[in-house]
């Protein structure tokens, strides 16, 4: 009798080990990955979506204000300089750079140039970023924490040794796009996977980097520049809108516009925002049809029947702010059916064409590349006219105001203009070049001189001492009066 029993045992001990063996296998889904480094594509997607819905955040509410491309009528602290360390936008970029330098180390090792190349111009756009509004900052040993020797505590690098590894990094990248048979990318929401825009776009964003040096190293800026300028079939840059380095968002949440009714952005906080006195003048100034698309008529000249287009003041302390030319009704939106009702009508900008002219047209101007820079300058009008839609007239580019005098401050004011709700890039190139000179503190401001840079966070002073007082020493004060490196 107990020999029996040990045979059924042991019988449905194998039958049960079979099942359980088939059952295994039956349950691998093949649709799920199963290692990151077979589905390099999600890191991709997810950092894309990440970074450029935080610096679109990040435009309307603060650099907008930086640039005084907008103020604030209610809760103005940030509009009178009381900047802070903004650690959120920090955290976030170094996380995302983090998945970037995963994405480059699997593309490394699986011999995938596309997706290389990729890692290296986005990790470039965010350490400009970065460096940019703090200056000197963690980069070489960022993002190391997983690595076979993990560093944990970041030195920071010298704001100038960064911009020099950012202009090797995009060179690089144009190098690793420039070869034949490239594999193709997946998982690419910014340009679907064109390897060509991507190229683009390295050039592209290496312009902005060599010109930010400008004043505090113009040999190598005029180098890179003509460099580029010189060679476009080796360096490729953006052509026309079309190469535009902007995300479309979709229609729902959570993928539409972050700053939108559809996203559930309170209308009141969108609100509380209004075109600035600054940005309305200089539109004015140009008598230009640009204003009559950013901006809505205040309602109570609406209810008149005279609609006028009224800025707010930069820089003034709540209370008399909501009161400021009668309060609320007597001043003007940013245009509400486009910016805030349609949940993708407006793009996150990274990069775009006009910029590229610019840039070139500065260049021109310098002397630094033998190029026409009114040509240059009227292409980067232009183009932004057609980005936003809005019908150029035939008599724009001839007017006294706007026809190109061999001024950089001319350029400057136009560019201003594209550089609308581009993350910072309205504040940079002001602190970089002094134009628009309109931009100044407000009344009630904090400081007479305007701010230069953002606070360090309070977790580098608490887990980075070292390295954090290190940086402070040679940099200067960690206030927000202290200026970069490349501002001169």
């Amino acid at each position: 009798m107990k020999i029996y029993n040990y045979i059924v045992f042991s019988a449905l001990l194998v039958l049960s080990l079979e099942a359980c063996t088939k059952f295994e296998v039956i349950n691998e889904n093949p649709d799920v990955a199963t290692s990151i480094n077979n589905n390099p594509e999600l890191l991709l997607t997810n950092a894309q979506r990440n970074s450029i819905n935080r610096v679109v955040g990040d435009a309307w509410s603060e650099g907008n204000l930086m640039a005084q491309y907008g103020a604030r009528i209610v809760f103005t602290e940030f509009d009178l300089f009381n900047w802070g360390t903004q650690s959120g936008t920090w955290e976030s970029h170094y996380l995302t750079i983090r998945d970037l330098e995963a994405l480059r180390q699997i593309a490394e090792n699986t011999g995938n140039d596309s997706y290389e190349a990729v890692a290296l111009i986005m990790q470039s756009w965010l350490f400009q970023i970065l460096t940019d509004m703090w200056g000197d900052i963690p980069f070489s040993e960022a993002a190391k924490a997983n690595a076979e020797d993990p560093i944990f505590q970041p030195r920071y690098d010298k704001q100038q040794d960064i911009y020099q590894a950012l202009l090797t990094d995009l060179e690089k990248a144009n190098s690793l796009l420039a070869g034949s048979g490239l594999p193709k990318i997946k998982g690419d929401i910014l340009f679907a996977g064109d390897l060509v825009r991507w190229r683009k776009f390295a050039n592209s964003l290496r312009l902005r980097v060599a010109l930010r040096l400008s004043e505090a190293d113009p040999s190598t800026a005029q180098s890179v520049i003509a460099q580029i300028a010189a060679n476009p079939a080796e360096y490729p840059v953006m052509e026309s809108n079309d190469d535009n380095a902007v995300l479309t968002f979709l229609t729902a949440n959570p993928n539409a516009h972050p700053v939108t009714e559809e996203s559930v952005y309170r209308v009141g906080s969108y609100n509380e925002y209004r075109i600035s006195e600054t940005m309305v003048g200089i539109l004015r100034e140009f008598d230009d049809p640009r204003l009559q698309f950013f901006a809505d008529p205040t309602a109570t000249s609406v209810i008149e029947g005279n609609p006028v287009i009224e800025g707010m003041q930069n820089g003034i302390v709540d209370g008399p702010a909501y009161t400021y030319k009668g309060g609320d009704p007597f001043l003007s939106k940013f245009n509400i059916n486009y910016f805030y009702f349609q949940p993708n009508a407006n793009q996150g900008r990274l990069m775009t064409f006009s910029e590229v002219m610019f840039i070139l047209a500065e260049a021109a101007q310098r002397g630094w590349i033998d190029e026409d820079a009114a040509l240059l300058y009227n292409n980067g009008i232009t183009a932004n006219f057609t980005y936003w839609n809005v019908d150029l007239p035939s008599d724009y580019l001839q007017r006294p105001s706007v026809v190109y005098d061999n001024s950089l401050e001319k350029i400057m004011k136009q560019k201003y203009l594209a550089l609308f709700y581009t993350d910072y890039q309205g504040f940079i190139e002001f602190k970089r070049t002094g134009y628009p000179s309109q931009i100044a503190p407000g009344p009630d401001a904090l400081y007479s001189e305007y701010p230069s840079r953002f606070l360090y966070q309070t977790k580098e002073i608490a887990l980075n001492r070292g390295n954090y007082d290190e940086a402070v020493s040679r940099q200067g004060p960690d206030v927000l009066l202290t200026k970069v490196w490349w501002e001169k």
